[in-house]
């Protein structure tokens, strides 16, 4: 009797993981995004001075756009609807904005990247062959802001910012086609759009240079760190030690991104 039952058990186990070998699968893919819901940052527009006319231009940033690669677990319920986690890491393009006048330039890069992660359900049509599907979800994100900035005005001054700390969130949905070649292998191609924002929680200076001299060694702890809040206050007669970070308020920079993934699956 004890050995029927373990037969039973040993039965039920082999067909429940059998099951679900037939509904998880593994994606790979790889994309660009463009970007998507831009702003307009602090003193990234392009300029020209002379001597009796001057001429600006706004410059639209997103630090989503870039290409970007990832891995993705999912599972699906049945042939219409499932569930997936993905992960990718976004390699940010660089947007540059320059300042020109009589007498020098000013020179403006920024740039990001981010691990993000993207919990998703998946409606799927269940056709073979060509099979449509569409998903939506969050996304979260970890990762860094480098912002650079070169003066030259006789004397060549150069300064890198690196923003990072806390996390992004947004949202996320996509539709794409899935081609199935066999009952393992299938390809894939789709549209993502991410809306997504990131205010990093601190800062530090990494370089900072005069006509090619490390000047870094120079900078306090106030001149070289900074700590982005929600709020502050301070006191004009009692004012931050050279040994404290700065602080200032906390700024949302925009991660936004419309793309084209394509990639591969494997079903388990």
């Amino acid at each position: 009797m004890k050995r029927s039952k373990l037969v039973l058990v040993f039965v039920i186990s082999l067909f429940a993981n059998t099951v679900f070998a037939q509904g998880a699968y593994l994606d790979f893919n790889a994309g660009y995004g463009l970007s998507s819901s831009s702003q307009n940052l602090g003193d990234f527009y392009n300029s020209t001075e002379g001597a009796n006319s001057f001429n600006a231009e706004q410059v639209d940033i997103s630090l989503g756009k870039g290409i970007n690669v990832g891995a993705t677990f999912g599972y699906m319920f049945n042939k219409n609807m499932g569930a997936e986690l993905g992960i990718s890491y976004l390699f940010g393009s660089e947007t540059n904005a320059k300042h020109e006048y009589f007498d020098g330039t000013t020179d403006y890069a920024i740039s990001a990247n981010m691990l993000r992660f993207s919990p998703a359900i998946i409606i799927s049509a269940g056709r073979e062959g060509l099979n449509p599907y569409a998903k939506f979800g969050l996304v979260m994100g970890t990762g860094s802001i480098n912002y650079e900035f070169k003066d030259d005005y006789g004397e060549v001054r150069t300064q890198n910012v690196k923003l990072n700390g806390g996390l992004a969130w947004g949202l996320t949905a996509g539709v794409g086609v899935l081609f199935n070649s066999n009952d393992r292998i299938a390809l894939f191609g789709e549209i993502i759009m991410i809306n997504m924002s990131y205010a990093p929680n601190k800062g530090e200076i990494t370089e900072a240079t005069l006509n090619g001299m490390d000047q870094l060694p120079d900078y306090s702890t106030n001149e070289r760190e900074i700590e982005f809040v929600d709020s502050y206050s301070g006191n004009f007669n009692d004012p931050v030690l050279d040994s404290e970070p700065s602080r200032t308020l906390k700024e949302k920079f925009p991660f936004g991104s419309v793309g084209i993934n394509f990639g591969m699956r494997i079903n388990l």
